[in-house]
């Protein structure tokens, strides 16, 4: 339960992003209670490695917030967090987001980033508010981001941004001087929710955006999609490949073959198909000419 004296941190912790929270709070103190959450929708959720750094540095954590309501804290923290947190003053409740607020409020900040070839993403501690990443700004974090990238490499390189952002944040509460700046709401913008239909891939658009849709949607999300023979497959891994003049353009037909690997017309360029799969992970060849892809 919420207690105004107490010095404990009370983590809601998910993913990389909250396993790090943890291991940057537990740099500054051993008086953390951790609710573990579970993520259906990525192929590693650490759940699993949080439950084990728990017992490893001997923290309190549960699977359940119902459970560890018994223990005190002082102040909780929601790091990859995706679900409502209730009975907690906002006061005492911070939020990570994985954007560099107000801009991207709302869902997969980071891989909108990505999709807009922003130069740096970042994390963002902000106080909680009624309304979904609209509190008050304590401290954020950027960090540069180079192209071609992965949504792997750029939620390692955030994580570690949460490493570091908790330990600043657990240093202003001991201090008192946990202090929000209001967001300016000028500059504010939104990312919305996306779901399985967002994984496909627009063949009609130009190759660089196709190979930045690609890489920003991959491990540990599902991948990105298409449609062969009516059967779903997901590219995992593509590379440039240079354009030629073709007299009757067509997204998505395979045009020829470079190393046995599929070479995929887009609206502008060409694709190679490095890696593809099927939609339950097992490793597809395509050596047929005669293949389009939808």
């Amino acid at each position: 339960m919420y207690t105004a004296e107490s010095k404990a941190i009370k983590v809601f912790a998910t993913g990389l992003k909250g396993f790090k929270a943890i291991q940057g709070f537990r740099e500054k103190t051993n008086k953390i209670i951790v609710v573990i959450g579970k993520d259906i929708n990525v192929k590693n959720d650490f759940s699993n490695e949080i439950e084990t750094y728990c017992r490893q540095e001997n923290l309190k954590y549960y699977f359940s917030a119902k459970h560890a309501d018994k223990h005190e804290f002082g102040l909780a923290v929601a790091a990859g967090w995706q679900r409502m947190i209730f009975d907690i003053p906002f006061s005492a409740l911070i939020v990570f987001h994985d954007s560099l607020l107000p801009k991207y409020r709302g869902f997969n900040p980071l891989v909108t980033a990505l999709l807009n070839k922003d130069d740096c993403v970042g994390v963002t501690a902000l106080m909680a508010a009624d309304k979904y990443d609209r509190g008050d700004i304590l401290s954020q974090v950027r960090v540069p981001v180079v192209y071609p990238i992965t949504i792997e490499d750029a939620i390692i390189m955030v994580s570690d941004a949460y490493f570091h952002i908790a330990g600043e944040i657990y240093d202003l509460f001991t201090l008192g001087l946990l202090h929000g700046k209001p967001q300016d709401e000028s500059l504010a913008t939104y990312s919305l929710w996306r779901d399985n239909d967002d994984y496909a891939i627009d063949w009609s658009l130009d190759s660089h955006t196709i190979e930045r849709h690609i890489n920003s949607v991959g491990y540990p999300y599902l991948g990105a999609s298409s449609l062969v023979d009516g059967a779903l497959v997901r590219i995992k891994k593509v590379s440039l490949v240079r354009d030629v003049v073709i007299e009757n353009r067509t997204p998505g037909k395979i045009i020829f073959f470079e190393d046995n690997m599929p070479v995929v017309v887009c609206g502008q360029g060409l694709l190679r198909l490095e890696s593809i799969e099927d939609d339950s992970g097992n490793k597809l060849e395509i050596n047929k000419l005669r293949i389009r892809f939808k």
